[in-house]
């Protein structure tokens, strides 16, 4: 039985640094987690898929690090000559989703991960992007549209480290029937 180690650490450092600080999640090679001595078992966190109707479905092999920042757009007026300080807040609406996804691509083989590849066609990508994720999901983000995608030195030939930042994407009905 073949087992593959993958090493989540959170964070982008070599391994060796976190020796002792690291879990370890064993898989067999069907894709089922093993039990591995003095290893804790760990079940995907925040799972997250890519998907479109034009390139093949993304499944992230370790979960991202996935954060959000919410926004409210406000318009503010101040009053001419007024005698208390301040401005009258006019109209306010909820500005999209920021999303920032973090993690990193690994191979067991000593080669440059292929899904770097698969990812990159989905920043190329210039329609929204439907994601499958419980975070994502149980905020009623369905969809994404991808700004930025960056892949910064990473050390090791078999790893790549890489930034996702994007923003939610709603269908609107502009055109109204009367």
């Amino acid at each position: 039985m073949n087992k593959i180690n993958t090493i989540a650490t959170g964070i982008n450092l070599p391994p060796i640094l976190l020796k002792d600080k690291v879990v370890i999640i064993n898989m067999n090679n069907n894709g089922t987690m093993a039990e591995a001595e003095g290893n804790a078992i760990v079940s995907q966190q925040y799972p997250l898929t890519l998907l479109s109707n034009d390139l093949k479905d993304f499944v992230f092999p370790i979960d991202p690090i996935i954060s959000l920042s919410f926004r409210n757009i406000i318009t503010r007026r101040t009053v001419a000559k007024g005698k208390v300080r301040g401005t009258i807040k006019e109209r306010w609406t909820e500005d999209d989703v920021q999303i920032t996804i973090t993690g990193v691509l690994s191979t067991n083989n000593g080669a440059y991960p292929a899904e770097v590849a698969e990812l990159q066609k989905y920043f190329e990508y210039r329609e929204q992007i439907d994601v499958q994720s419980p975070f994502l999901n149980a905020r009623d983000i369905f969809s994404i549209v991808i700004e930025t995608l960056d892949l910064p030195p990473t050390k090791g030939l078999e790893n790549q480290s890489f930034q996702i930042k994007g923003y939610s994407d709603d269908v609107f009905n502009l055109l109204i029937e009367q």
